[in-house]
């Protein structure tokens, strides 16, 4: 097997760019970093896609502050942005898809800057670029897509880069293919999302508007509430959207996203505290139990990961909720970068097709 050169990795955030270069094996990191940008500066853009020229300078600096040579690269990878249509796995960055990811009439998420900085940095050194498992690229199943609205179907936003990562990670812990089992994993960070895995692919998803409350997002309203206080007089469509994502959840109880700061307050007697964080963890059981319905029963393991999951009082509660439904599994934190990189070494070699996205 010819040896790959190596892989650079970005992840963009709303204030900041993280950056790695990992060897071509996709697991020894020779160096990364998290470049936090001014986020004064970052206000000034009057959309995400603006943004790509400055922080591809920043990339581009920084590398040659570390003295790293751009022409031991083989690859670019950047995380995926919240394009419809895209399904699980690797895409070839091109000027069709950059135009998408930067397109108005796409959510406004600065995981899309992944491709166009990918895209930015590996075109004038001539060599291929990609994303890998959008936000929303899942591969739900047709009977999941139905809403109860026609026309509008559900999309299936999650975070699917993380939990293929860790579905990966759990399997080969014990000796079998992922694709050969089905789990639930569930992702717990500022936003809560579980997904329903088989034979590789994610076939439904609770999603953050619909799937269950989060430090600073809502998850799923009762409509008819929702809908008096979207007409009240008193929200604009912006103060609506907050609350949806930024300020729901934990914080629109609590006044907190931290749940470090939650726990506390339930050790220091804080009855409501207590409440509403045991009400999360009864949505997440909840979100992981109407999934089990798509896997007809059949549920190999549920896999709780993100920063929250080192809660062992969150996951504990959650366990408790919903462990009949199969065995519950740990695997606290996120290994995002690795999973980019393990993907663009999986193209590169062969092993999984990259493909191209076709915007019609």
């Amino acid at each position: 097997m010819n040896q790959i050169k190596d892989i650079l990795v970005i992840n963009p955030g709303s204030t900041s760019t993280k950056i790695a270069v990992f060897a071509g094996d996709g697991e020894f990191r020779r160096f990364e970093t998290n470049i936090v940008h001014d986020e004064a500066v970052i206000l000034k853009f009057p959309d995400v896609a603006s943004q790509q020229e400055y922080r591809k300078e920043m990339i581009l600096s920084y590398l040659d502050e570390e003295g790293y040579e751009l022409h031991n690269l083989a690859a670019v990878v950047g995380r995926g942005g919240m394009v419809y249509g895209l399904s699980g796995g690797g895409y070839v960055v091109t000027e069709t898809l950059c135009s998408r990811m930067a397109s108005s009439d796409i959510p406004q998420h600065a995981s899309s800057l992944g491709a166009l900085l990918a895209y930015a940095v590996a075109k004038p050194l001539r060599i291929p670029s990609f994303i890998y498992d959008s936000t929303m690229g899942c591969d739900l199943l047709d009977i999941a897509r139905i809403t109860g609205i026609a026309g509008v179907e559900k999309y299936g936003a999650t975070h699917l880069l993380n939990s293929r990562a860790q579905a990966i990670r759990y399997a080969t812990s014990i000796g079998r293919d992922y694709k050969d089992m089905q789990f639930i994993v569930c992702h717990m960070g500022g936003g809560i999302t579980a997904n329903a895995w088989r034979e590789g692919k994610v076939i439904d998803v609770a999603a953050y508007d619909d799937g269950p409350m989060a430090p600073e997002r809502s998850g799923g309203v009762p409509l008819l509430l929702f809908k008096r206080l979207c007409f009240d007089g008193k929200h604009t469509e912006a103060d609506v959207e907050k609350m949806i994502s930024g300020c729901g959840g934990l914080y629109s109880y609590l006044g907190t996203k931290d749940c470090r700061d939650v726990e506390r307050r339930i050790d220091e007697g804080d009855a409501q505290a207590k409440t509403v964080y045991e009400a999360m963890a009864l949505q997440v059981a909840k979100a992981i139990a109407g999934l089990s319905c798509v896997l007809q029963g059949r549920v190999d393991v549920i896999i709780l990961t993100g920063g929250i999951a080192h809660s062992k009082l969150l996951t504990g509660m959650i366990e408790k909720f919903c462990g009949h439904i199969g065995p519950v599994v740990v695997m606290a934190g996120e290994s995002e970068m690795e999973a980019l990189a393990a993907g663009a070494v999986r193209m590169l070699r062969g092993e999984e097709e990259a493909k191209i996205y076709d915007s019609k």
